[in-house]
């Protein structure tokens, strides 16, 4: 409670020279700046969180949650400051369903103490009031302005001071299990806000090394929807005009047809050398002697004479002569190549793209590399992985309930590759989703071999 409301009248100081001054005198003049301070702020802004006052999981302990330093307005506009990061144990109570909170809603409001007291025993006199009595000396020399967290189990009035800055699920061992920032309750400025109506749509081929990164702004003020819808199409062939390093291996045959060499040459016309002297024997039976005569035969006469007294034998020597010869032709040979073929295998050099290697086969040989429809597709808001929440959402919506065990399965039968995709999401209602003013990235990524493909989007805010 502070010292000062800030709906009593205010006054300030009116200084002259030789005034004197009580503690009443100065905490008038506190309460005089407090006061129109606090007008103002309640004037501009309706209570909630101005920034900061995130609430987290404690890695360290599973039972306390991390609120971030920032700030807030109660509705009597005065200031909930947390200078620094505080530790809060959880409370509540314990969730029997999984995703399904009953209260536990982490509150914040203000609180002021009095601290460091003084006394030395001295009195002063009241100013103005000579007779009025002596004033005691000593009292709590600071005010000190601290912020008090709560869990509640249900709404708190509006009236109360409390601003609502998370819901917390519990385990039945009472350990943090995950934090609702959807419910978190944001200062808007009291004159109609005006939020900047964000409407984006688009497709994106994505794989392992490709996501898909998505920026969007929430400006004038916190938005009442958020709206993001997806879907699976089969991923686009023209990105295969980028060929990966690879190898042929190249197999040449050659027929070897039969050739017919057969031929001839003919010779012309040619004499013999002149090398033609001889002689010729002949044997005679002369009255019962055998003689042989030679056509030079010194007894040539006597064989003339068994001729009957012939004086010219009937063979004569011959001389040297020569014959012509006409019409020579050499025999043709027959020469011919046997039909046959000759197959050779050579490898080809590389080509392609020298930093990427084509994509082989894995996993069954029906299954390669080659994209075609997002297998197991992961979202992420601002870094954190809202895909579980997400999920969740798609398996509560009627007949939905075990279709969403992921996000697309690389078919083209998984609801997510359907006309209707994913229908709508409601980023406000996510646990793990805080859109207040300020920007914001949605990631779509996929992280298996061959889980590639098509995702379009559309995301509306309001």
């Amino acid at each position: 409670m502070s010292a000062n409301p800030a709906d009593e009248a205010l006054e300030r100081l009116n200084y002259f020279n030789g005034q004197r001054l009580a503690a009443t005198d100065f905490r008038a003049e506190q309460g005089y700046h407090l006061g129109m301070r606090r007008v103002l702020n309640r004037s501009l802004y309706s209570p909630g969180i101005v920034v900061g006052l995130e609430v987290e999981k404690d890695p360290a302990n599973k039972h306390r949650v991390i609120v971030r330093h920032g700030l807030a307005f109660d509705h009597l506009g005065r200031e909930i400051f947390v200078p620094q990061d505080v530790f809060v144990l959880a409370m509540g109570a314990p969730s029997s369903t999984k995703g399904v909170v009953f209260g536990n809603l982490l509150v914040v409001s203000y609180r002021e103490a009095r601290k460091h007291p003084v006394s030395d025993g001295c009195v002063v006199a009241a100013p103005c009031a000579p007779c009025s009595g002596d004033l005691a000396w000593g009292a709590p020399t600071r005010i000190a302005a601290d912020a008090v967290f709560e869990f509640l189990d249900s709404w708190p009035a509006d009236d109360s001071g409390r601003i609502v800055i998370a819901q917390v699920e519990l385990s039945k061992t009472c350990e943090v299990v995950s934090i609702n920032p959807g419910v978190r309750k944001y200062a808007v400025p009291v004159k109609p806000q005006t939020v900047v109506p964000v409407s984006l749509e688009g497709e994106k081929d994505i794989d392992p090394a490709n996501a898909k990164i998505l920026k969007f702004h929430v400006m004038g003020g916190v938005p009442e929807s958020a709206t993001l819808y997806l879907r699976a199409r089969k991923f686009s062939t023209l990105y295969y005009t980028e060929m990966g390093k690879h190898k042929h291996i190249g197999t040449v045959g050659v027929d070897v047809s039969q050739v017919d060499l057969t031929h001839s040459h003919t010779i012309g016309d040619a004499t013999t050398d002149p090398d033609g002297h001889h002689s010729h024997q002949i044997m005679v039976d002369a009255h019962d002697n055998a003689w042989t005569c030679g056509v030079d035969s010194e007894d040539w006469d006597n064989c003339a004479a068994l001729y009957d007294g012939a004086k010219d034998g009937p063979i004569k020597a011959g001389g040297d002569h020569t014959h012509k010869l006409h019409g020579l032709v050499v025999n043709s040979t027959p020469l011919k190549m046997k039909a046959n073929s000759v197959t050779a295998t050579t490898a080809i050099n590389n080509t392609g793209v020298d930093d990427v290697s084509i994509r082989a086969p894995v996993g069954p040989a029906t299954k390669t590399f080659a994209l075609t429809y997002v297998d197991d597709l992961q979202v992420k808001l601002n870094g954190k992985d809202i895909t579980a929440d997400i999920r969740a959402q798609l398996e509560a919506k009627p007949g939905q309930a075990g279709k969403w065990a992921k996000l697309g399965d690389g078919t083209a039968g998984h609801e997510l590759a359907k006309t209707d995709g994913t229908g709508e999401i409601d980023l406000l209602k996510l646990p793990n989703a805080d859109l207040g003013p300020g920007t914001y990235t949605l990631e779509f990524r996929v992280n298996g071999p061959g889980s590639g493909g098509e995702i379009q989007y559309n995301l509306y805010v309001s």
